[in-house]
């Protein structure tokens, strides 16, 4: 997950800081090597994520009709298409860089929605033509959204 242990629990404190009860998600998160689904889903209960509402709109995009990229990102890419590969990897990019103009902190974000690793992925891969980074980073990606999912819609 591209958000930390240690951001969850920058978020944990500020959202203690604000007046919300997160001694129990605190104590869980502690306990854990990752963050859970349920921390997670607690912190944008109380501060929407910024990562999530990106993926929201990704996905809203996808289902008004005026975009493919939410559907690219979650379908296993076609190892034979390397430009679809490619252009799914630049237009996520290119998505995120747009959508920081809304979010308070665009470094975190950045960071959270793993753009740094795209354009290193990208920039491996035209100077070795290795695809697989970019597989990689996709599945991550795609992962990633499926776990911030269940922070925003009810996911049966």
């Amino acid at each position: 997950m591209a958000i930390s242990k240690n951001d969850c629990l920058v978020l944990l404190t500020d959202l203690e800081e604000s007046g919300v009860d997160s001694s129990l998600m605190i104590k869980k998160l502690i306990k854990l090597s990752e963050p859970s689904i349920e921390i997670l889903k607690f912190i944008n209960d109380h501060r929407q994520l910024d990562l999530a509402s990106f993926y929201e709109k990704l996905r809203k995009s996808y289902n008004n009709k005026r975009s493919t990229l939410y559907i690219n990102l979650m379908k296993d890419p076609d190892v034979n298409n390397i430009n679809k590969i490619l252009a799914t990897l630049n237009s996520y990019a290119l998505q995120a860089t747009l959508f920081a103009d809304s979010v308070e902190n665009k470094q975190i974000f950045f960071r959270f929605a793993r753009l740094q690793e795209v354009y290193q992925c990208l920039y491996y891969y035209t100077k070795t033509y290795d695809l697989t980074n970019c597989l990689k980073l996709l599945s991550l990606i795609r992962a990633d959204i499926k776990a911030l999912e269940t922070c925003y819609r009810d996911v049966s």
